[in-house]
């Protein structure tokens, strides 16, 4: 249920509903809307009609006024919101809603009128092109979104617009408008903004037919760029250690299963676990902040031995480390790594006027992929880890190991 979002909706609709419908009936009438564009907003496809049943519904309760576009996209964000959607997701909604809007406007007399205001007021980048992608006319917001004047813009492709081949832009349009069920398809581009800088944005584009029967392309448009930038950065952070920058547990567990599902019945990787001898003393004697500053000149050295084309070196807790070489891998290619880990924290390290030497304790494995988990790999070369440190500091194993198959 959606009350709270219906409300505030309705009081920004408020003054421009009929004289009859009361503040308390607007919002009880919006709510089950809200409620099922919530509904829609939470899956993976959003049905864009829901929003044009929205907002015809809205117009046909005498909310004629094309300013109620602009004042319904706060709370249609809000909605996005709650449900957890993406800003292509609200891109579609919102795209829908504006051409609802214009479906009911133009089945009434002032449709002319009633549009070009619409372009005026919304505060959504919205244009009308021919059908072939040729722009007609343009609100201000879209001139705002392109930095380009609307003199500039008529005329021009909106396909030029996306900072992708024109062809593929124009293929992923038409081609997504044959395919779609509602006739509107969604695009997510880099552009160039209007100050010179990269961005992106979100298009939304709607196939339009007039009383007439001539064809239009209706064009949503967004800058996304900080909704994408946050998104990358929230992604990079779910995928990687804070401190060494490394991948982290997730990551390292995403990159194994890949490899298993890669794997051919031969193909062997090599998984090698690792940690600094004695390093809680460290941090006892020194301080956390210089064993920190240590963790990030041992992940700069460590990095050094491997290809980052192919290798991958994760962080998994504390001064735990794990090196993953994948297919193909034998026990000689593996030797000559571990001898490079170990050789690369020979030298001492310099950290906050402090020389500090260190040794690692290092378990490895080679193995078959197929049929194995990454949990069961993980634990087999953290067991190797384990019986060295059994022999002592700066001891390192490498076993052979395979997944027992299921059922054996």
């Amino acid at each position: 249920m959606s009350p709270g979002i219906a409300a505030r909706w309705a009081a920004r609709l408020r003054d421009l509903a009929p004289g009859t419908v009361a503040p308390d009936q607007l919002a009880s009438f919006l709510e089950p809307w809200a409620d099922r564009l919530r509904a829609t907003l939470a899956t993976p496809t959003p049905d864009p009609e829901v929003a044009v049943g929205a907002a015809t519904a809205l117009y046909r309760l005498g909310c004629t006024d094309p300013a109620a576009i602009a004042r319904s996209m706060p709370p249609l964000r809000e909605l996005s919101e709650t449900a957890g959607a993406d800003a292509a997701a609200f891109g579609t909604v919102a795209g829908g809603f504006g051409e609802g809007f214009a479906r009911a406007a133009t089945a009434t007399a002032p449709a002319t009128e009633g549009l070009e205001a619409a372009f005026r007021h919304a505060s959504i980048a919205i244009s009308i092109g021919d059908a072939n992608g040729n722009i007609i006319n343009a609100n201000p917001a879209f001139e705002r979104l392109t930095g380009k004047s609307l003199a500039e813009l008529q005329g021009t492709s909106g396909f030029d617009l996306a900072d992708i081949d024109v062809h593929s832009a124009r293929e992923m349009v038409h081609g997504g408008l044959e395919r779609s069920e509602t006739g509107t398809v969604r695009i997510e581009s880099e552009f160039q903004r209007p100050d010179g800088t990269d961005g992106w944005a979100t298009w939304t584009v709607t196939r339009c037919v007039s009383a007439s029967g001539t064809l239009y392309l209706l064009g949503f448009g967004e800058d996304t760029t900080e909704h994408r930038t946050t998104t990358d950065l929230l992604h990079w952070q779910a995928h990687h250690d804070p401190l060494t920058a490394l991948a982290n547990r997730r990551q390292l567990r995403a990159r194994l299963d890949a490899l298993i599902d890669e794997a051919g019945p031969a193909d062997r990787a090599a998984i090698c676990a690792l940690d600094l001898d004695g390093f809680k003393d460290i941090n006892d004697a020194y301080g956390h902040t210089v064993g920190d500053s240590l963790l990030i000149e041992v992940t700069a050295r460590l990095q050094a031995c491997l290809d980052p084309e192919t290798d991958l070196l994760a962080r998994i807790g504390g001064d735990e480390f794990i090196v993953v070489l994948p297919p193909p891998a034998d026990e000689a290619g593996v030797e000559g790594v571990v001898d490079l880990l170990r050789a690369a924290v020979a030298a001492p390290f310099r950290v906050a006027e402090h020389d500090i030497r260190i040794t690692i304790s290092l378990g490895a494995i080679v193995s078959h992929l197929t049929g194995g988990t990454p949990r069961e790999l993980l634990t087999a070369a953290d067991n190797c880890l384990y019986a060295a440190k059994g022999l002592g500091k700066n001891r390192w194993i490498l076993r052979r190991w395979d997944p027992v198959p299921s059922g054996s």
